[in-house]
């Protein structure tokens, strides 16, 4: 007689037993569940694996932390934690997106090149254009060096950002 235990009789064999065998049983019955929301998601391949391991922590929490007195059953008490989970690990992805041939040093040259085109006005666009835009300096630090306030800086940057429009 194959005897077939329900997620409650599991879940306390789990937590007062300390039953691996159950534990095993739970992971392999919600795998699919776990890969079936990993999917709906539709994250990038190389995403996966790290949200199934996730997936696998979840449920081990939701084990520990389920309380049958709420009137729910555990597969719902599970979707609800997972899927809250999965959300907030989504917010934390990088929104970056890196391409295999990039160029950047050439990026670098073609700034350096384009320099030679640029008229400025004055002395001090042609100093906040080496110092910030070559020396990649930070706006409070060329105010500290040069004892100009950051809004004179930045009305320079702004001006050397409108002639590059101007340019292109």
């Amino acid at each position: 007689m194959i005897y077939v235990m329900n997620d409650y009789e599991l879940i306390y064999l789990i937590r007062f037993n300390g039953c691996e065998h159950a534990l095993n049983f739970m992971y392999q019955k919600y795998q699919k569940f776990i890969w079936k929301h990993i999917h709906q998601l539709h994250l990038e391949q190389k995403e996966y694996d790290d949200f199934h391991q996730e997936g696998l922590l979840t449920l081990h929490k939701a084990i520990q932390t389920f309380n049958d007195g709420y009137q729910k059953s555990f597969t719902k008490y599970f979707e609800l934690i997972l899927k809250r989970h999965f959300y907030g690990l989504i917010r934390y992805l990088p929104t970056y997106q890196l391409y295999e041939h990039t160029d950047f040093v050439k990026e670098f040259t073609l700034l350096e090149e384009e320099t030679e085109y640029l008229s400025f006005e004055s002395s001090l666009e042609q100093d906040i254009h080496d110092r910030y835009f070559l020396k990649r300096q930070a706006v409070k630090v060329i105010s500290d060096e040069t004892k100009l306030s950051p809004k004179q800086i930045y009305n320079a940057i702004y001006r050397i950002k409108e002639k590059y429009k101007i340019m292109i």
